[in-house]
């Protein structure tokens, strides 16, 4: 199914929304790693929703690659910085109901996509063959494609959990600071199998 960028929220109405929200909370960025030489860059992005909060309510990290595309030739850190300030605003909650990806990621990353397609070389043609019944391709898993991150707020929202609640959980449990965005695709959906389970309502055993 082909995605529509427009149902995906911009990180600049994301930033509205939170300031909206909380008008003396304040969003600080800093550059993790950065290679002037190869075009690297990884950056991270704290929300915190009051002026005296000693730690952030959510963070985020995006990394760019410089020779990623045209827009991030000239502007890598500048994109770097808008991707890691969009996620931590989402894993805060705010407008997560398409996923944790911003629009700009959405319409970067199908660029990408077109880019791959049109470098790569065509692929010689086949000899005709006696037509045969088709196959159909196997199932994808349950959530291939899918956004681990908004999943796991979704299950945790179930529960009656917050954004804050659920980072809480993820920083005491893992040992991290920095929630899920600190995890690793394996340790997501094993947050999300747990809190899917708790969400899902006891099944009456059957009389012997």
């Amino acid at each position: 199914m082909r995605f529509n960028p427009d149902e995906y929220i911009t990180v600049s109405e994301r930033i509205e929304k939170f300031y909206a929200k909380f008008p003396q909370g304040r969003i600080i960025t800093t550059i993790i790693e950065h290679s002037a030489e190869t075009g690297f860059i990884l950056m991270r992005a704290e929300v915190y929703r009051e002026p005296d909060d000693a730690l952030p309510a959510a963070t985020g990290h995006a990394y760019e690659l410089r020779s990623a595309g045209h827009v991030q030739a000239g502007s890598y850190v500048e994109v770097c910085e808008t991707s890691s300030v969009g996620r931590a605003l989402a894993l805060l909650g705010f407008e997560v109901r398409r996923g944790v990806a911003s629009r700009e990621e959405v319409i970067r990353g199908a660029k990408k996509q077109q880019a791959a397609a049109a470098s790569a070389p065509a692929r010689p043609e086949r000899p005709a063959q006696t037509p045969e019944k088709a196959t159909p391709p196997p199932a994808a898993p349950a959530d291939a494609g899918a956004d681990l991150d908004s999943l796991i707020l979704q299950a945790a929202e179930e529960l009656g959990y917050d954004a804050a609640k659920v980072r809480k959980w993820v920083n005491q449990k893992y040992e991290v600071t920095g929630g899920l965005g600190s995890l690793t695709p394996h340790d997501k959906r094993e947050v999300l199998k747990i809190f899917t389970e708790q969400a899902r309502p006891p099944q009456p055993r059957a009389g012997r």
